[in-house]
């Protein structure tokens, strides 16, 4: 992996490790800081199912040598290509989380889009998002707050 150094050169993150770099880091810069990190992790996901995808459409099976390079097992590379397929990319919302995708890649593109929009209305987690995908619950049946609609 190439060294990077993150936002405002307060830290440097390396194949193995991230430093902070400055002694004086404020909270709010180390919170930044975080959110870069976390956006990263969510985005790579996307992006390494996409990779892949296009990859074995330009260069065919030659691409595979290429994919090593993700460093990832089969398994990995597989449900990143299953979402990145279920999923496309007009499909996808930001502010969700890669696991949003990942828990409405099963449904159809209508119920997709409807599961996604009612997650991101209600800011709901991935967690509660499957656990209302188990339960079957209908996105209309479930009762939110007059004020802000949030779930109940």
């Amino acid at each position: 992996m190439t060294d990077l150094a993150l936002p405002d050169a307060h830290s440097h993150l390396s194949g193995v490790a991230l430093r902070i770099t400055d002694p004086n880091l404020s909270y709010g810069e180390f919170e930044h800081l975080c959110g870069v990190l976390g956006a990263l992790h969510e985005a790579v996901r996307f992006a390494i199912g996409d990779a892949i995808i296009q990859g074995e459409h330009l260069f065919g099976e030659s691409a595979y040598q290429a994919f090593e390079r993700f460093q990832l097992s089969e398994e990995a590379m597989k449900e990143y290509v299953r979402v990145a397929q279920r999923v496309p990319r007009s499909r996808r919302k930001k502010g969700l989380s890669w696991s949003h995708h990942r828990a409405v890649a099963a449904l159809e593109p209508a119920a997709q889009k409807e599961w996604l929009k009612r997650a991101a209305d209600e800011e709901m987690s991935h967690h509660d998002m499957r656990a209302a995908l188990r339960n079957g619950t209908d996105p209309q049946e479930v009762e939110c707050c007059p004020t802000c609609g949030k779930r109940l």
